[in-house]
């Protein structure tokens, strides 16, 4: 049985355990909606763009001039941007979704998908500072980039259920973030090896369907296999991260502000 949102005024510690029940209750408790945010939000678009943007280098990488090169840049930017944009409305959905759930409700299909439309320029914002200042900080020899990224971990969360603005969700989060940020970081550990088996388990059943006799229709073949392979991944990337990022966030609330988790939503609605 998951865990859902402490209904009493007992501080309770950040629960590893608890954040992963609240993630996958927020799955099976909502398929429909967490599912359809993964696919159409996340790795639909993601695949598109990312294929797009593959056809205009492979077009132009062989002659390519100094024109070539800027309309090149400009390109990469704005599917950059894109992908931003995608990536921030996915995790929105998914926030709400897992945030209701916490609740004790079930986010609706418009609800969720709508979840970031109203912030959706900050919340690219937020994600330009957040990338910054982590890469800056990855630089310094990793530790510092490594604290910030745990520091700012529920930036988005904050702004999608809070409506706070870009400095205030990276303050929110700091604040959330104090005293937990050596569980945040098991967290992350764990859906990083998670994320490698799946990487892992789909290249072999990639390779593992290939027959390598070198004809161009088999070639045909594994470039189907391998963009099924991505987009499987992408949709169980988008779905366990965002719905573990905004298990993290409840849980931290919780844990900081049990008494007043629940009414959070209606406060910020």
């Amino acid at each position: 049985m998951a865990t859902r949102s402490a209904r009493s005024d007992e501080v309770r510690d950040f629960s590893i355990g608890r954040v992963f029940e609240r993630a996958s209750a927020a799955v099976m408790h909502n398929p429909v909606v967490t599912l359809s945010a993964a696919l159409l939000l996340g790795a639909i678009p993601t695949l598109l763009l990312t294929l797009l943007f593959s056809e205009v280098l492979g077009g132009n990488g062989q002659n390519a001039s100094a024109n070539m090169s800027l309309g090149l840049a400009a390109t990469g930017i704005v599917t950059w941007l894109a992908m931003m944009a995608v990536g921030v409305l996915v995790q929105a959905a998914l926030t709400r979704a897992t945030v209701a759930e916490s609740e004790g409700r079930r986010a609706g299909f418009g609800e969720s998908m709508m979840a970031g439309l109203p912030v959706l320029l900050p919340l690219i914002g937020l994600i330009l500072l957040w990338t910054i200042g982590v890469a800056l900080g990855m630089m310094l020899l990793i530790v510092p980039g490594i604290i910030l990224l745990l520091m700012w971990s529920v930036a988005i969360p904050a702004m999608v259920e809070e409506r706070q603005g870009v400095f205030a969700a990276f303050a929110r989060s700091r604040a959330l973030t104090s005293g937990s940020r050596w569980k945040i970081l098991g967290v992350l550990v764990i859906l990083i090896a998670a994320y490698l088996l799946l990487v892992g388990v789909l290249g072999i059943a990639g390779i593992s369907s290939i027959d390598i006799s070198g004809t161009a229709t088999e070639a045909e073949d594994v470039s189907v296999v391998a963009m099924l392979g991505n987009l499987i991944s992408s949709m169980l990337f988008s779905l366990v991260w965002g719905t573990v990022q905004a298990a993290i966030y409840v849980e931290l609330r919780d844990a900081k502000e049990s008494g007043n988790a629940d009414s959070l939503h209606e406060v910020f609605a």
